[in-house]
Order: C-alpha cells, then sequence, then structure tokens
C-alpha cells in the first residue's frame, strides 16, 4: 500500500501536476487501497493542518514582505548598500547579497526576496556588464539567507510541527545567515577579480550618510522584530502583526506610497499566496498522516540506527535526505511530511533540536534553487529568461560555498546554538 502512494507521487512530480494535488492524490490512493476507511479523514487532516495559531504567522511575514517590495523600500536599500559596498571588487554582485541580507530581516521568504530584490537587482548587475548567469546564480544563492535569518517562514512551519521554540529557531538563525552572506561575498571578491567585472568609483561620507537615513525605516525593522520578542513584548506569531503594521507606515507615511490600489493588490496577492502554502500544508499533513499510520518513521528510525547511532552520522544522513526530498518538493511540504516523522529519531539520538531546525531550514532552501523543481529557480529564471540548465551552469560554484556553510554548522554547533543560550537559555 505505501508503495502505491510512492508511485502515485513519483507519477504526479513527473507528469507536472502541482505538488498539493499530486499530495492529495498520494492520500486519496491510501484510502482507495483501503477501502474500510473512512474519507472524512482527509478533509478533517486538511483542517487540522491548516488550524494553527503558529501558521498565522505565516500570510503576515508573506504581506510584510508584498509591502516592502512594493513601497520602495527594495529600492531604497539597493540605494544604500550600493553606496556601502559597491566600490569593492565585484561591487554590485557585492550590493545584490547584502541586500538581501538586510531583505532577509524583514520577509522571511526565499522567493519574496528572489522576486523582489532579484528584479531590481539583477537587472542593474547586468546593465553595469556581469554575464547574466553570473547575475542571476548570485541572486539565487543569497536569496537563501531570507528564511534562515529571521524571521523565517519555514522556521515557522518547524516550530509548529515539532513543537521547537520558533522564539529560538530565529535567534539560532542569525550566526548562519550571517555565515551565509560573508562565504557568498568572498566567494563573489575571488569570482570578479578573476572575471574582471567592474566596480563603482567610492561614495562620500555626506551621499552614504544620505543613503543611509533614507534607508533607516526599512533598516529598522529587524530590530522592531527581533527587538520585541526578545523583549518578550510580543510571540514571533504576533511580530508578524508588527511587521505589517510597521511597513504600511513607513511604506505610506515615510516613502509616501499612496496608491491604494497598488496597497489592495499587496492584499490579493498575499491571499492567493498564503492560500497556495495553506493548500500545499493541508494535503501534506494529510499524507503525514498516512506515513504516521504506516510507521514509517518508526521504519526511519530503526534503518538510520541500525547505521549508526552518532548523532553527526545521523544528522548528516538526515540532511542528505533532505537534500534530495528538496529537490523535488516544495520545502513546506517537506517540513510537515517529514519532520514530525524524524522528531523520535532527533531526540533518540541526542540532536540538540535548535540545531536540528535551523540546519533543516537551510538545507531545504537549498533545494529551492536546485533542479528540476526548484522555485527560486523558475522565478529567477523567468526574470532572466534563462533556461534552468544555464541557471544551474551558474550555480554550481555557489553550492560548494552553501554546501561550506551547512558543514561548518554541522560540526561547529555552537554557530547555531550558542546564541539562543546566551540570549533565552534553556
Amino acid at each position: 500500500m505505501l508503495t502505491v502512494v510512492l508511485i502515485t507521487m513519483l507519477l504526479g512530480f513527473l507528469l507536472g501536476i502541482p505538488v498539493a494535488i499530486t499530495l492529495g492524490l498520494a492520500t486519496l490512493s491510501y484510502f482507495f487501497m483501503n477501502p474500510g476507511l473512512p474519507m472524512v479523514n482527509i478533509p478533517l487532516r486538511f483542517v487540522t493542518g491548516a488550524e494553527s495559531y503558529t501558521l498565522m504567522a505565516i500570510p503576515l511575514y508573506m504581506l510584510a514582505g508584498n509591502i516592502m517590495n512594493s513601497t520602495g523600500v527594495t529600492d531604497k536599500i539597493f540605494r544604500f548598500t550600493r553606496a556601502l559596498v559597491g566600490h569593492y571588487t565585484g561591487g554590485t554582485a557585492q550590493v545584490n547579497i547584502l541586500a538581501s541580507f538586510i531583505f532577509s530581516g524583514m520577509s522571511g521568504s526565499a522567493l519574496a526576496d528572489a522576486s523582489g530584490v532579484g528584479k531590481v537587482l539583477i537587472k542593474a548587475m547586468v546593465d553595469e556588464g556581469y554575464d547574466v548567469e553570473f547575475s542571476a546564480a548570485v541572486t539565487g544563492a543569497s536569496a537563501t539567507i531570507g528564511p534562515v535569518f529571521p524571521p523565517s517562514i519555514p522556521m515557522v512551519l518547524i516550530g509548529g510541527v515539532a513543537g521547537i521554540s520558533v522564539g529560538k529557531l530565529f535567534i539560532g538563525g542569525i550566526i548562519p545567515g550571517i555565515m551565509l552572506a560573508i562565504y557568498m561575498m568572498v566567494l563573489v571578491y575571488f569570482i570578479s577579480k578573476k572575471r574582471n567585472y567592474p566596480k563603482r568609483s567610492k561614495a562620500s561620507l555626506p551621499e552614504l550618510g544620505k543613503e543611509f537615513w533614507g534607508a533607516l525605516p526599512a533598516l529598522s525593522t529587524p530590530v522592531v522584530i527581533l527587538g520585541g520578542i526578545l523583549g518578550g513584548l510580543f510571540t514571533p506569531t504576533e511580530a508578524g502583526v508588527v511587521a505589517v503594521f510597521y511597513a504600511l507606515v513607513i511604506g505610506i507615511f515615510v516613502y509616501k506610497q499612496r496608491d491604494f490600489g497598488k496597497i489592495f493588490q499587496m492584499f490579493v496577492d498575499t491571499a492567493k499566496g498564503t492560500a497556495s502554502i495553506m493548500f500545499i500544508v493541508g494535503a501534506a499533513y494529510s499524507l503525514a498522516w498516512v506515513f504516521s499510520k504506516e510507521q514509517v518513521g518508526i521504519l526511519l528510525t530503526d534503518g538510520i540506527t541500525a547505521l549508526s547511532s552518532n548523532p553527526t552520522v545521523v544528522l548528516i544522513l538526515i540532511l542528505l535526505g533532505f537534500l534530495a526530498a528538496g529537490c523535488v518538493l516544495n520545502p513546506s511540504a517537506n517540513i510537515i511530511i517529514f519532520v514530525p516523522m524524524l522528531m523520535p529519531l532527533v531526540m533518540s539520538v541526542g540532536i540538540d533540536l535548535v540545531h536540528f531546525g535551523v540546519l533543516a531550514t537551510l538545507v531545504l532552501m537549498i533545494g529551492l534553487v536546485t533542479p528540476p523543481l526548484g522555485l527560486s529557480m523558475f522565478i529567477i529564471c523567468e526574470i532572466t529568461g534563462l533556461t534552468t540548465m544555464q541557471f544551474t551552469k551558474g550555480m554550481l560554484i555557489f553550492f560548494v560555498a552553501l554546501l561550506a556553510v551547512v558543514v561548518t554548522m554541522v560540526f561547529v554547533p555552537a554557530t547555531i546554538t550558542w546564541l539562543p543560550q546566551v540570549i533565552i537559555g534553556g
């Protein structure tokens, strides 16, 4: 019966059927093979999956990111980062990474980063003489920072399904987010030096001060969100409400974006995006119930612990599985289906839950820029007109940087666990 479910999933992916529908068909195939099971379980699992206080943060962070993208915030960040690092080797590529890092503290979404910052920065890089493949690859790689550095929509999902503190996950992602930016900026420096890519003239102090002042309201967003969470003023979910309110205030009153038709469209786009994600979440919860009933989690635990009970070895095996699954399955679906099944294994071998959660987030984000079904890859290819093969060719060297960060985090757990212990404790 489990074989039929897996074959249905594989066929759905090969035929290009949308992820949520593929997961739903896989679940239906299980019920058809077990006619004694009441079909009402499927809609019940759909509703149960979406009915979560923690998951309310998803549309809020999506809306905050859409508002930032549509009210001039992206341009302000671009101008400030260009004045700050544009004169270094690989100037606009460095700007791309730094802008993504700053924007990551606002949206929590790799897709918002790729579609918002990506449109502006890819055009700027190509206009200045950078290869389009390199421009696309820098954008795709830097977009992975978004869900690692807080706030983070995938971390909200992981915290919700695994019972891990979302606040600790957020704080645990700070140092890895900084590491991602540094690793990529160093890589860009050497590539740009070798290819003789252009750089801008150094901005004067008055120019830098002017651009900093213009971007300050946007730059303050992560401070407001994280400061409120750490200060106990609001929960990570409530922080989403604050982020939306703050984005609207600076968009309308500071950056004076008062096209209310455009603002209404942001709400429409957020509603569509939320519906798409929650459809996947509901379908994934239904399929997760099937896997739970078939005791797949126990089979996985027994199979992996038979190979090794060393926490580091087990963690590496899990991450390799996530890397493979991330190439074909949406991160939300991966989290809902596999994280709950893996939690008994993770806890049984003594892997720190925050360490696991942050690593899982990064590895799944790598899947977004990996063929054949990476969503960030498709967005960037649509922006640039590249084929997925051309994009992947440009990404190869950046995969090395991304995996180097993963390896560092695996073997030096303190890169993730130290800051939450210092700030939150426990």
